[in-house]
């Protein structure tokens, strides 16, 4: 058995469901079978090189006019600790880790909180976002809204994986959330470090809320389609369908279907809680 046949089919599967030449592609995963499926037949040591093939074909699926993300998100900004352009590792998944370690093609968005490793013809694009709200109109979110962007979600629920889904309740204004501003220490591309604030569309504290948005409902929407390959699960979603599946939901459903909550009854026309909040301003 040879590895370098480790991805036959995968093209016509991505393909099959509308991952075409040219397009604009987020990929959320969980590798966990992959790896398990690789190192039995090829043993762990070719792990690296697995993931090398999977990524090569992804790139070979969208081609030279195509565009791929990897979400590297972190956290660490909001927690005191800083980011690192080259260091701060995302808590997203192992895939994007690689991805971000491993891969020289792709580069790294600017945002402290959700940055993306881009490779493609829209990379300069993407890496030359300056955007302070992470999912605000400036942001590679919103472009991928109004610009033909897909989700391709690797053996990964929607639940766990369309961060989107967040967006779209900043993007409706859900009463729950609220914009909060984060000052911390940014280290840039080029090494430079200075005291910068980004916010995001935070949920209220007292507010237990999860999103509960499954591939079935967004395929029987219209807004997803899904295959399996080689015991992979894969499903690509619309984002703008599912924008405006969700929207519609959450607007005029009180978002029964995408939204659950806990000790808390949502109701859309119901005033906004807390306004804004801002974190401690560093001293240093």
């Amino acid at each position: 058995m040879d590895i370098n046949n480790l991805c036959d089919g995968l093209r016509e599967k991505l393909e099959e469901i509308g991952i075409a030449a040219g397009d604009t592609v987020y990929v959320a995963s969980d590798i966990r079978y992959l790896i398990y499926s690789t190192t039995n037949k090829f043993g762990a040591d070719q792990i690296d090189s697995a993931l090398d093939i999977l990524t090569n074909t992804l790139q070979e699926v969208v081609g030279d006019e195509g565009t791929i993300l990897f979400p590297v998100f972190s956290w660490d900004f909001c927690r005191g600790k800083g980011f690192d352009y080259y260091k701060t590792q995302g808590e997203v998944g192992t895939y994007s880790n690689w991805i971000l370690n491993n891969r020289k093609d792709f580069r790294r968005t600017q945002h402290p909180l959700y940055s993306f490793m881009v490779w493609g013809k829209k990379q300069d694009m993407f890496c030359n976002m300056s955007n302070q709200d992470a999912w605000g109109v400036a942001s590679p979110f919103y472009y991928l809204l109004r610009n033909e962007g897909k989700q391709l979600e690797f053996n990964v629920e929607s639940y766990k994986g369309l961060t989107f889904i967040h967006c779209i309740e900043q993007w409706v204004k859900v009463p729950y959330r609220h914009y909060k501003y984060f000052y911390g220490k940014y280290t840039d591309a080029n090494g430079d470090t200075e005291i910068r604030t980004y916010s995001m569309y935070v949920r209220d504290l007292d507010v237990y809320e999860h999103t509960k948005t499954t591939h079935q409902y967004l395929i029987e929407h219209g807004a997803a389609v899904a295959t399996e390959w080689d015991g992979n699960k894969l499903t690509v979603v619309d984002i703008a369908k599912c924008y405006d599946v969700v929207k519609e939901d959450i607007i005029n459903n009180d978002g029964i279907n995408n939204l659950s909550f806990k000790d808390y009854e949502f109701h859309y026309d119901t005033q906004q809680t807390i306004p804004y909040e801002v974190r401690n301003i560093p001293v240093e």
